[in-house]
């Protein structure tokens, strides 16, 4: 079977046989399905590295927050107030959620070779809402 390419253009889609560095149509830049599934491990990676990452901070650090101003068993504590530690719980779980949705797009684009679009979109959308939790823990905070 011969390679294809497409068109990465929300608005354009075209593909072509053969690899082709631009679209025909629009110019904008074109990918084969190696390339795109080569991308997807890049993301399900990074959203595997988030997912662990945030997992485990939010495991050690959960007990201390829970519990503000007592001591932990490791001598620490957490003096914000309730508030701020739901706003940091709030902000671990967006990004998480993040390295989920980034997971599932490049297990998706590993899968088929090509990209899907309401999958990108919701990664998107995901991270709109993790600006919008960050500006508001920055305000929680006092920052």
């Amino acid at each position: 079977m011969a390679d294809t390419s497409t068109c990465y253009s929300f608005t354009c889609r075209t593909t072509v046989d053969g690899i082709v560095a631009t679209c025909p149509t629009c110019g904008t830049k074109m990918r084969t399905p190696a390339r795109v599934r080569g991308l997807g491990w890049f993301l399900l990676l990074i959203g595997l590295f988030l997912v662990c990452l945030l997992g485990v901070i939010t495991w050690n650090m959960a007990p201390m927050m829970l519990h503000p101003g007592e001591p932990s068993s490791g001598g620490s504590r957490f003096t914000g107030t309730a508030e701020q530690a739901r706003s940091i719980f709030w902000l671990f779980g967006i990004v998480i959620a993040f390295g989920a949705a980034t997971m599932v797009n490049g297990a998706f684009q590993i899968a088929t070779g090509r990209r899907n679009r309401w999958i990108t979109v919701g990664t998107l959308g995901v991270a709109a809402i993790l600006f919008v939790v960050a500006w508001f823990t920055n305000r929680t905070l006092g920052g």
